[in-house]
């Protein structure tokens, strides 16, 4: 389960340094060392999709039966991006790039349900409940409304992935709220003046 309490940020800037001709691991120890979490979290993803994509071709090839030894490493892949994202902060990448580990979280609890196991399906897709409801609460913390808004919609087509449409339309419309409650207050300023109404009542909005 994701950690709920508030990450001090440790992220360090890209150091700009040439890394053409870096492999993967190579690329991952410069980020570890300069503990630039975005750039751990962005590499974790990528091998992610490398060894999903392996998974895949497994799947096919064997049509459908697997040992489900490339699942588990994605698994272990999205759980180091985890906690790299953990340590990242607020900066908008990252609330990005939680949702890409959410999304493909979620496919990974797709394919352990493909290949018939249930176990590691059922943590899978708590998982990614867990993972929608913490970037929905992060989202909430960005002064950014429209990343604040993009981000809780992302949870909640997650969700709907999931089967989950009662949270899923809770997180909608908390996310229409928002937007609603913005526009409202920008144009408070304007709406305020008031409106000369019929035996002079000042008409105000709230």
């Amino acid at each position: 389960m994701i950690s709920r309490e508030p990450h001090t940020s440790t992220d360090r800037p890209d150091t700009g340094g040439d890394t053409r001709g870096e492999g993967w691991p190579q690329r991952l120890e410069r980020a570890r060392q300069e503990r630039n979490h975005r750039e751990m979290a962005r590499l974790l993803l990528d091998g992610a999709d490398t060894a999903m994509a392996q998974a895949d071709a497994e799947i096919e090839a064997d049509e459908g039966i697997s040992d489900g030894e490339s699942l588990e490493r994605v698994q272990w892949l999205l759980a180091r991006a985890q906690r790299s994202l953990d340590a990242c902060g607020l900066h908008p990448e990252c609330l990005t790039l939680q949702c890409e580990l959410m999304e493909r979280q979620c496919r990974l609890s797709r394919q352990w349900a493909r290949l018939g196991h249930p176990g590691q399906h059922h943590v899978a897709r708590e998982l990614v409940r867990d993972q929608a409801f913490e970037v929905a609460r992060r989202a909430e913390r960005t002064p950014d409304l429209g990343l604040r808004v993009a981000v809780i919609l992302r949870a909640a087509e997650t969700l709907d992935a999931l089967g989950d449409l009662g949270d899923a339309h809770a997180l909608r419309a908390r996310a229409f709220h928002r937007l609603g409650s913005a526009n409202a207050c920008a144009s408070a300023p304007h709406l305020t003046q008031g409106t000369s109404l019929p035996g002079g009542v000042l008409r105000t909005y709230q």
